[in-house]
């Protein structure tokens, strides 16, 4: 939507004294992005939220009420004066319309909702848009993330290199993310060197592959101030509705809470929140496994691994190699053959751990399950345990 709200305020901009050509030039902007464009038009125009065909059914009524005017007047009608006229006398949105010039308004709301070093959202906007989006979240029964990022040791680079060698790094890194993310994701400066996104719409897990995926551009990230190489890594923790919490400010404080995780493993990784329950009860478990590290940008290949023991809350398996690094998502393909079937599960690696055979111990821990899958664990850990799990 940004990029409407540009094109449409450099038309205002370019043609502030020819409404004709600047009717058509908005017109352009409508047949270049559709019927989505109109909604962004009144608010600039008139900061009135329109749904989509609304928007586009007054902008018809407000060309047409425009030629009306100028008729009966004997002479052409401004188009900011058409729409005041519309929106006060024929649909009676705006009560006590004020006359300000649009570039110092859009100051002003850039002030009200931007950070002035990053250009990203600031505080009081990100809390905002959050309780916007759960509530958004809760009424169209959609899974919402929150990603907590902080820079990992920020105080050496400032300390080596100078606070404006910060900003630097700051606005730098800043644009790297929004490159990153969709239009409809909210990053936020929410204070210092943290970053918070909101991921409307999101699963955990897609929310750890982004996640993944930033912290990668990041730490590969060639930065230079003065000449000088200064080498950057984040960490991050994120939290999901409803997973997690329902409650806004809490999903901020969960995706904290696994942030400092992260920052406890050795920095430079990503975690999601888990409360610290009670310990399940484990099993052995030994079939062959199906296992392949979750990427974006490289695809990995399966391969198989040993089971060793099982929960509800993980997995532990044997290998030749290491394989993985702690923090590294993966997906593991389990057999249940009391059962017949399969289960695809999604997990973090926890643990890897040489032993006394030359093989490597690698324990998972399970992210979200889908609740089939979740079923097929239970029912198997039940089966074996004869028992009710507690």
């Amino acid at each position: 939507m940004q990029v409407i709200r540009n094109k449409i305020l450099q038309c205002l901009y370019d043609y502030s004294n020819n409404d004709e050509k600047l009717i058509t030039m908005l017109d352009d902007v409508a047949a270049e992005f559709g019927p989505k464009a109109f909604p962004v038009m009144f608010h600039v125009l008139t900061h009135l939220e329109l749904s989509q065909p609304e928007a586009e059914e007054f902008w018809q009524e407000i060309c047409q009420h425009r030629l009306e005017m100028g008729n009966q007047l004997g002479h052409n009608v401004n188009l900011r004066t058409a729409i005041c006229d519309f929106f006060c006398s024929i649909h009676k949105s705006l009560q006590n319309p004020k006359v300000v010039e649009i570039h110092v308004f859009e100051n002003t709301i850039n002030t009200a909702k931007y950070d002035r070093l990053t250009g990203l959202y600031n505080r009081a906007y990100f809390d905002e848009s959050l309780i916007r989006e759960v509530a958004r979240a809760k009424r169209y029964n959609t899974e919402l993330s929150v990603l907590f990022l902080d820079i990992d040791n920020f105080k050496t680079v400032n300390d080596n290199h100078g606070h404006l060698a910060g900003d630097s790094v700051l606005k730098e890194m800043s644009q790297a993310i929004m490159g990153e993310i969709r239009a409809e994701d909210i990053a936020s400066r929410y204070g210092g060197e943290e970053i918070v996104i909101i991921l409307p719409e999101t699963k955990k897990a897609t929310g750890l592959i982004l996640a993944e995926r930033i912290r990668e551009l990041i730490a590969n990230l060639s930065l230079q101030y003065e000449g000088k190489s200064i080498p950057l890594t984040i960490s991050g923790g994120l939290a999901n509705f409803p997973i997690d919490s329902c409650d806004a400010m809490e999903l901020v404080r969960f995706a904290d809470m696994a942030l400092l995780k992260a920052k406890a493993l050795g920095k430079n990784n990503i975690q999601s929140y888990s409360p610290n329950k009670r310990r399940y009860v484990r099993i052995d478990f030994s079939p062959k496994i199906l296992v392949k590290k979750i990427s974006i940008d490289e695809p990995a290949e399966s391969f198989t691994a040993q089971a060793k023991n099982l929960s509800l809350t993980g997995i532990l398996f044997r290998s030749t190699s290491p394989c993985f690094a702690v923090g590294n998502k993966i997906q593991l393909q389990v057999p249940f053959d009391d059962f017949n079937v399969s289960v695809e599960l999604l997990g973090t690696v926890v643990r890897i751990e040489l032993t006394g055979t030359g093989q490597y111990e690698i324990g998972v821990s399970f992210l979200e399950m889908e609740h089939t899958c979740q079923n097929e664990v239970s029912q198997y850990l039940l089966k074996k345990l004869g028992q009710k799990i507690t």
